[in-house]
């Protein structure tokens, strides 16, 4: 009786991790002459000879060549592989940053075989990794959608399980994780990857095409992958090399909102081979929609929008997620400035006329103890603090703390201590300053703050605001321009504003006005 084969998807771009994906792959397989790997390969021939250090079983990978300058995007690469598939029994989909266990390609036959349905699918968010070869804990990841981003795209998230708590056979969930999907591959020949869509949206619309077109997917009951989700100094995004690429990703937001019944398109560059890449005909949409909680329509996930959803978080989830979230940012530098790691906004040049305004407005409102909500390492504060009878400086992290106290060496009249600005009333002080810190929160998690800050009875705020009059809903440490006198906040018209450039300045409250 012949071993049934796994043909595994691999979209690889100018990615130096992909070479030691596929031999770990093979590695860590059971019965490695059942696997068979389809590799797009899209990197720029002069530039990226380090993708190409080891060759893994190539007679056992099929391989499309392309000019990472001529791509389209991870859709489009992934529907080129499905290409390359010659009738292999089952499909694996993965990135070409991970690591698997031992027996894997086992472990995904009978766990497939397990699950209670005639069109099975295994996917979720595969536990994590850092390049060579450190695992993460081998956590399971329980998918669950976040809210609407603003364009109107639904954010996916996950909880995490520990092994021995996942349950004896794989559970149903609704959504897909990209970076590992396993099933039958009847899958690609009866929902083939839509190439026209870019980035964003990948997830949610193939969880829908899928469920449509009567597959069930269940989350993993055992650790089965790595994937390396850090930021890898000089790893290029398809982003970086295309100017054009925000064009793509116009069209392709389209498309998904076009999809799901949010709106309707008639551009026909948006409507391309919408037969072929649609939904399916076994469930409908609005079914989908029942099992999910989610309303595309209404933007809404279990009747709440995102703002609701925000503000019903528990204290303990808000304070794990900044922290977890922030650490990450702080300790890969995301924000990529050399001075500090709070970033380019907080550089001695990027604050040369805040640092010499800052003092006149803080003398002219009589500031002489001041709370400085999310400090950081007060790598332009030390001037102006010095200033003070007493500077607070607060924040998530231990590890900023830890850069300031440094800086302030020998100034007693500054102190440091940890707070969640979202979770935790900060003492009576003249004024809080909070610069470039709610800009990165959700909606509803500033709203908190704000009333934290009041609730401080301190007489000023001092925070940014933009004036661009209307609001977005953002990811934990994503940004955007916050004005904080548009819906949700609907503050009152800063007393003073202190312009910092383009729609950002500081802008003054009386906290005493808030309500």
């Amino acid at each position: 009786m012949s071993v049934p084969r796994i043909f595994v998807s691999v979209a690889s771009y100018r990615d130096t991790e992909c070479q030691w994906t596929v031999k770990d792959l093979f590695e860590q397989a059971a019965d490695p002459s059942r696997v068979f790997v389809g590799i797009g390969w899209q990197f720029v021939p002069d530039e990226d000879q380090d993708c190409f250090l080891i060759s893994t079983r190539p007679d056992q990978c099929r391989v499309i060549e392309s000019d990472a300058r001529d791509s389209r995007g991870v859709c489009w690469a992934r529907s080129q592989i499905q290409g390359l598939w010659q009738g292999e029994e089952y499909f694996l989909q993965i990135d070409s940053h991970m690591r698997f266990v031992e027996d894997w390609d086992e472990l995904l036959i009978a766990m497939l075989a397990a699950c209670p349905s005639k069109r099975p699918v295994i996917s979720a968010y595969p536990a994590t990794y850092v390049p060579p070869n450190e695992l993460g804990p081998p956590i399971i990841s329980l998918m669950y959608a976040q809210f609407f981003d603003r364009n109107g795209i639904v954010s996916l998230h996950s909880r995490v399980q520990k092994p021995e708590d996942a349950p004896s056979v794989p559970a149903v969930n609704p959504f897909i994780g990209a970076g590992m999907v396993f099933a039958r591959s009847e899958m690609i020949t009866e929902v083939p990857y839509d190439p026209y869509l870019y980035f964003m949206g990948e997830e949610i619309t193939l969880a829908v095409r899928l469920y449509t077109h009567g597959w069930d997917v269940f989350t993993p009951n055992k650790v089965i992958a790595y994937h390396d989700y850090t930021k890898r100094p000089g790893r290029r995004r398809h982003w970086h090399d295309h100017k054009r690429w925000d064009d793509m990703n116009r069209l392709s937001l389209a498309r998904v909102r076009h999809l799901l019944g949010m709106e309707v398109a008639t551009d026909a560059e948006v409507l391309r081979q919408l037969d072929r890449f649609g939904l399916g005909t076994r469930r409908s949409l609005e079914q989908y929609e029942a099992f999910s909680t989610i309303d595309f329509r209404r933007r809404t996930i279990a009747g709440k929008d995102a703002l609701a959803l925000e503000m019903s978080k528990a204290p303990d989830d808000i304070r794990r997620i900044n922290r977890e979230k922030f650490a990450g940012i702080w300790a890969e530098n995301i924000w990529g400035a050399t001075e500090t790691r709070s970033g380019s906004g907080s550089t001695m040049s990027a604050t040369t006329g805040l640092r010499s305004e800052l003092p006149r407005l803080l003398d002219f409102l009589g500031v002489r103890i001041l709370a400085d909500a999310g400090c950081g390492d007060v790598n332009w504060m030390g001037d102006v603090a010095a200033g003070l009878r007493l500077y607070l400086g607060f924040d998530l992290l231990e590890e900023a703390l830890a850069e300031a106290r440094k800086k302030a060496a020998g100034r007693l009249n500054q102190s440091f201590a940890i707070a969640d600005i979202c979770l935790d009333t900060l003492p009576d002080c003249d004024a809080i300053l909070c610069r470039d810190v709610l800009t990165h929160l959700p909606l509803g998690w500033a709203k908190l703050a704000l009333k934290r800050f009041k609730d401080s009875g301190s007489r000023y705020l001092i925070a940014t605001t933009n004036t661009t009059q209307a609001n977005l809903p953002i990811a934990v440490g994503d940004w955007h321009a916050m004005d904080l006198t548009a819906a949700p906040f609907g503050l009152p018209q800063p007393r003073l504003l202190l312009p910092e450039g383009g729609t950002k300045t500081l802008g003054v409250w009386a906290l005493a006005d808030l309500v």
